[in-house]
């Protein structure tokens, strides 16, 4: 049974997760502040995030803080 954090958000479910607009979620993505490691880029106009590696870049941000 795979873990449950290996699933495949969108940018709906990725701001949710991260508790910001969906547009700021966009924004973070367009500035490349999302770890490449958590994005899957399925087509031009469909991404996804892992969940699994979406936590995985938060417990680094606690660990040492925002970037900038």
């Amino acid at each position: 049974m795979s873990d449950v954090r290996d699933r495949l958000l969108t940018i709906r479910e990725l701001a949710e997760l991260l508790g910001i607009q969906v547009g700021t979620a966009y924004h973070l993505r367009s500035q490349h502040r999302i770890p490449e490691s958590c994005v899957v880029q399925l087509s031009r106009r469909c991404i996804r995030f892992r969940e699994s590696e979406v936590w995985r870049w938060l417990e680094s941000l606690s660990q040492r803080g925002l970037p900038r």
